[in-house]
Formats: structure tokens, sequence, C-alpha cells
């Protein structure tokens, strides 16, 4: 049997003669600063109960779980931003409306607060593992703003719900006229305001489309459109210092190893310079070289 490794260190896509392809998730939690409470055989149980195309999971043993494998390709480049919208909104609505009582005893938080802050103690727990703070100062990076965020109040108002936690235009699959929602290994009982913070990350629509986005979800959902701008800008920056703080992490790591770490500290500086501003990124790179030089 030949295994391909995904971008995942836990997936793998599974070719065996005898059986096809297939994936194959390993049962572990804490994966950048995500930690699973919901059993992923739990979150495919309550797909099935909605209209979201999705694999089947095929075999779900003690250590891991194997997923079907969907033939079909990639989003092209010059996919239509009002379609991936459409596709987003549609599968928000319905994971909305699925009913989760079979999965809500397995989560510790009740409300968006609760949410927020298990996220951030998520987070932490991974940072403090790496034990780089020090380093991290040094560029301007600080443990006490990812802390900061759990004083902030959300709307409590706004139901929690099935989200994705992941939803690129990597993990969606085109097969005929067919769209295929993939990879539901960060999936949670989460807040729909952080499905919505990253998703606008991961797909940069123009600003008109972001508002017509914003004003159809608050619509459909009857939610205020004003308090769901605010908490997703919060969910915003803690994205933001996850991939910094866990970018910068593997890029030290490497420096200590006396690997090379360009190409890790370029994508990690993407996300730097959004939230801490001027430091160059040769600053940056000379910083990390002078620390472990020889």
């Amino acid at each position: 049997m030949k295994k391909i490794q995904t971008s995942s260190p836990f997936t793998w896509i599974m070719d065996d003669l005898n059986k096809g392809r297939f994936v194959r998730t390993y049962k572990r939690s804490g994966l950048n600063g995500y930690k699973r409470y919901i059993p992923l055989k739990k979150v495919y149980d309550v797909l099935e109960k909605c209209n979201i195309k999705h694999p089947r999971v095929l075999r779900n043993r003690l250590t891991y779980i194997d997923i079907e494998f969907i033939e079909g390709s990639n989003l092209p480049e010059n996919f239509k931003k009002t379609l991936m919208l459409n596709l987003f909104c549609s599968t928000l609505f319905e994971l909305k409306t699925v009913d989760c009582t079979s999965i809500m005893k397995y989560i510790p938080y009740r409300d968006n607060d609760g949410y927020l802050k298990d996220i951030v103690d998520n987070l932490i727990l991974v940072l403090d593992r790496l034990n780089n703070y020090e380093i991290l100062g040094q560029l301007g990076l600080r443990k006490e703003v990812i802390v900061s965020l759990k004083s902030i109040g959300l709307d409590n108002s706004r139901p929690l719900s099935l989200i994705h936690g992941d939803f690129s235009p990597g993990n969606i699959i085109m097969r005929g006229n067919d769209y295929f929602v993939i990879d539901w290994e960060l999936a949670t009982y989460g807040d729909i305001a952080y499905e919505i913070a990253t998703h606008m990350m991961f797909f940069e629509y123009e600003n008109e489309q972001k508002a017509m986005m914003l004003e159809r979800i608050s619509q459909t959902l009857n939610l205020d459109i004003n308090t769901l701008v605010r908490d997703i800008k919060v969910y915003t920056k803690f994205e933001l210092l996850r991939r910094t703080f866990l970018k910068l992490n593997r890029a030290i790591n490497l420096a200590k190893k006396g690997k090379p770490f360009d190409e890790i500290l370029i994508d990690g500086y993407r996300y730097y310079e959004q939230i801490n501003g001027p430091l160059s990124m040769e600053d940056m790179r000379n910083r990390l070289r002078d620390l472990y030089r020889g």
C-alpha cells in the first residue's frame, strides 16, 4: 500500500491495489492550536443528515478513520468569486440548520465567549510547549497579545453551530457539476463568525462581495450585522496571531537546527506584517541568523 502525505501531518492518501484510494486520518488532537473535542466519526454522522456533498466514512478504527477519496479537481484559478460566495453561504446555512444534539455533549463551552476562550487557551498550550517566547519577543510578538483576546466580549445571542474550520478553496473538489466539501478534520461546534473570518482570509473577495455576503448571512440567519462584523474582526486578529506565531516558531526551530528557514519565514512574515507593522523581512531574517549563528 502506497502512502501519500497531505498538508496535515495526521492525514494520508492511501493507494491500495485492492481497495483503491482512500483518505486515512489519525485520531490526534491539538494540531496547530486546535483541539478536537468531537470524534470525527460523529461529525460525519451529522453530515449525513444534511445536503452538503461530502466524503463518506469507510472504516472507523481505534486510532484512525478511513474516508472516501473524492475523485475530481480543485477549483481553477479563475473560479468566480460569486460562485464561491454562494457555495460558502449555502454550506453555512445547511450546517446552521442541521440537528447537532448528538455532538453538543462533547463541547465544554456553551456560548461564543466560551468558544473564543477555548481556542485561545489551546493555542497558548501549543506555544507554551514550543517555548520560544523570548525570541518572539525580540521580534515584537508577545504572548499577552493573544491572552488579551479572552477579555473581549462577543455576541452570545448568536447560536453556536457545526463549522468546518478550514473552508478554503483547497478543500473544495469539483466533479462534473457537483462540488464536494472535504477535509472535516478541524470541524467543531463553534461560532460562525470564526468560519466567516477564516474563509474571508482564504478567499480574497472584493469589498462589495464581502458586504453582500455579510448582508445575506445576517438576513438569512436573523443576526445583527454590526455585532457580526465586530466579532469577525476579533477572530481575524486571532487567526493572524495564530498563523504568525506558529509559522515563526517553525522558522525558529529550523534555525536552531541550522536548517534553511527562509521559505517558512516568508510565509510567516505575510501574517506578521499585517499585525505588527514595519519590521522588515531582512531584519527578521538577520535577527534569527544572529541568534543561532554557530
